[in-house]
């Protein structure tokens, strides 16, 4: 079995862009999290673990950009924000 860790040309191959070591995330993390903590101000990462039914250290880790979260907590985010209060 052949690697390619850490060939940045074959990773750029890939992906069909320029690849920065260590700077890329699939989410932009700041925006994310910002909209996530105006919406849930306490409890963010517990909130987004419950909508998108997964543990709270996954949840973190969309906060912090390092994955990207289902679509389910993207629709329950948009939801959120458009939601009229009675």
């Amino acid at each position: 079995m052949r690697g390619t860790f850490g060939d940045r040309r074959v990773t750029e191959n890939e992906i069909q862009a320029t690849y920065v070591p260590g700077r890329d995330t699939c989410v932009p993390a700041p925006l994310f999290a910002d909209v996530c903590k105006v919406l849930w101000p306490r409890n963010t990462a517990a909130n987004l673990a419950a909508i998108g039914k997964k543990d709270e250290r996954t949840a973190k880790r969309w906060l912090a950009g390092e994955y990207e979260p289902p679509a389910s907590v993207l629709a329950a985010i948009i939801n959120k924000m458009f939601e009229r209060e009675r």
